[in-house]
């Protein structure tokens, strides 16, 4: 099975406040919900789907984190200091088995989703976008950084790490060599998509393939997007960043502008409308304009579909309708494999739109 896979870097809590927030309410640390469970929901990127794979990578700064809270508490005299100092030992016992290794592995099983309990919990993390993970194995003998850091450069920007084609092969060959590893990771294959050979002309069998695999918004646009846009348009040409004008005030710039129909339809480009945070009020910046920019001619925007924007991600096409500030699915990409396909989606999308 072709897949992706990301390393996901478990960090520690950075505040007393957070400290008491998982000892006392939640019960545990986030290390322990990997160790003794098989299904989770966590952090994830916005580009996985299911089968994906999952390494859990317990951070080696967490040692740091822990070391400091021991400290703080030293200066502290709450009545729970003694309960605090235990859950500190208890998570050292944690670190000196995993810290600084891969120690678990999990496979996506659903698309992910937007959760913002992060932010109003205060946590030690920022990102809202998490998905259902499953199937959690916990490695015997768990690998250290040291063993793939030639091969592998763990991300200091984000807890999240991509492992794209031979890089997932060889680490799935380094665990596997100490480790016995569940059938779903040994039939994983991460293949790297064949971009070099997608053209005009194959553009849509060689992508059904590989859709769900693009990671950048740049590839799923120039690979897929593009390509549907010039099919399904009354013309080839596409017009892109196209800044749109409302009152005379720039409210943003649309990914593409299209003519269908002998009318102008805005086109936005996600990778997974379900985890875009607000997407409702992006798309709001869209409609009832007054003037777009089209390539360099800056055009009043009365042949302009108003009310509607037509939204694509990698699995669906939608249109947004304004007054009901709602996405409305018109189809699933997968019904796409032919040229008649791709006639019957252009008439769904005159039907939809205009």
């Amino acid at each position: 099975m072709n897949v992706q896979a990301f390393i996901n870097n478990i960090s520690f809590p950075k505040t007393l406040d957070e400290l008491r927030h998982y000892v006392f309410e939640v019960g545990r640390f986030d290390m322990e919900d990997i160790l003794y469970n098989r299904d989770t929901e966590w952090t994830a990127p916005k580009w996985v789907v299911p089968n994906d794979i999952v390494f859990f990578f317990h951070a080696k700064t967490a040692i740091a984190a822990i070391r400091r809270l021991e400290i703080r508490l030293e200066h502290e005299n709450a009545e729970d200091k003694d309960g605090l100092l235990l859950s500190l030992q208890k998570a050292r016992e944690i670190y000196r088995k995993f810290g600084g290794k891969v120690f678990a592995i999990g496979r996506v099983r659903e698309r992910p989703f937007i959760d913002d309990f992060a932010e109003t919990e205060n946590l030690h993390w920022s990102s809202k976008i998490f998905a259902a993970i499953g199937d959690i194995y916990v490695l015997d003998n768990p690998i250290d950084l040291n063993e793939f850091s030639d091969f592998i450069f763990l991300s200091r920007q984000s807890a999240i790490t991509a492992v794209l084609g031979s890089d997932f092969e060889r680490l799935k060959e380094l665990i596997f060599r100490k480790n016995s590893l569940p059938a779903y990771v040994l039939e994983s294959h991460a293949t790297p998509i064949p971009l070099k050979d997608i053209n005009s002309y194959n553009w849509l069998s060689i992508t059904q393939l590989y859709r769900r695999s693009f990671f950048l918004e740049i590839q799923f646009r120039r690979y897929y997007v593009d390509y549907f846009l010039k099919s399904v348009g009354d013309t080839k040409r596409i017009f892109s960043e196209c800044a749109c004008y409302r009152k005379g005030a720039l409210t943003g710039y649309a990914d593409n502008c299209i003519r269908i129909d002998g009318k102008l339809c805005i086109v936005e480009v996600k990778l997974n409308v379900s985890t875009e945070i607000k997407i409702e009020t992006q798309l709001e910046k869209y409609c009832y304009l007054d003037e777009i920019s089209l390539g360099k001619e800056r055009i009043p925007a009365k042949s302009l579909i108003q009310n509607r924007v037509l939204v694509i991600d990698t699995e669906k096409l939608y249109f947004f309708e304004e007054e009901t500030e709602t996405l409305v699915e018109i189809l699933n990409l997968d019904s796409l494999t032919n040229d008649e396909d791709l006639l019957n989606a252009r008439k769904a999308i005159i039907y939809n739109i205009t």
